[in-house]
C-alpha cells in the first residue's frame, strides 16, 4: 500500500535546506516588520523586545545582537517544521509550495499573534516592570496594525521557506 502523502518529496528531507531556508525567511520578516515600524503601523521592536528578554539590562549592540540570534534561531527552527510539512503535504509544483507557504504562514503568524501578548507578560522583565509596553491583546499594545503586520511577516516568511526549500530539494 502506497502513500498518498510525501512521494514528490519522499526521501528527499534537507535539514540544511530548512535551516537555510528558515534563516533567510526569519531575515526576510524583518524587512516587513520593521518597514512597518518604519512607516509608522507599529512600535513593536522585535529585535530589542526578543534581546532585552534575556539582557534586560544590557548594551544597546548586545540587546539587538542577542535579539538577532534568538529571531534567526527560531526562524531555523521553525524552518525544519515548515519543511517537514511541505513534505506531509507534498506539492506537486512550485506554485502549490507557494500557497502551502502562505496557508503555514498565516497559520502561524495567527498563534503567533495570539500567544506572543501572554508569553511576554509572563516572562519579559521589561514588560512586567513597565519599561515595555504592555502589549495588549494580538499585540495591539504595539499599534492598531501590529497584529496584521506579524500575520503578514509570517506569511512572507512562510513564502520564502517554501520557495527556497521546495527549489532546492526538488
Amino acid at each position: 500500500m502506497t502513500s498518498i502523502l510525501a512521494t514528490t518529496l519522499a526521501g528527499n528531507y534537507s535539514a540544511g535546506w530548512a535551516i537555510f531556508g528558515g534563516a533567510a525567511g526569519a531575515l526576510a520578516m524583518l524587512v516587513v516588520i520593521y518597514g512597518g515600524r518604519a512607516m509608522g503601523m507599529t512600535k513593536m521592536d522585535l529585535l530589542r523586545t526578543l534581546g532585552t528578554m534575556v539582557q534586560p539590562k544590557g548594551n544597546t549592540n548586545v540587546v539587538y545582537g542577542t535579539g538577532l540570534m534568538m529571531h534567526l534561531m527560531m526562524g531555523a527552527a521553525f524552518g525544519l517544521v515548515h519543511a517537514g510539512l511541505l513534505h506531509a503535504f507534498d506539492p506537486t509544483s512550485g506554485g502549490a509550495a507557494f500557497g502551502l507557504g502562505i496557508l503555514l504562514g498565516a497559520v502561524h503568524g495567527m498563534m503567533v499573534t495570539g500567544g506572543m501578548p501572554m508569553m511576554l507578560k509572563m516572562v519579559h522583565p521589561l514588560v512586567k516592570d513597565g519599561t515595555i509596553d504592555d502589549p495588549g491583546v494580538a499585540m495591539t499594545g504595539f499599534g492598531r496594525m501590529t497584529p496584521m503586520g506579524m500575520v503578514m511577516a509570517h506569511v512572507v516568511y512562510g513564502i520564502v521557506i517554501g520557495a527556497i526549500y521546495y527549489g532546492a530539494v526538488t
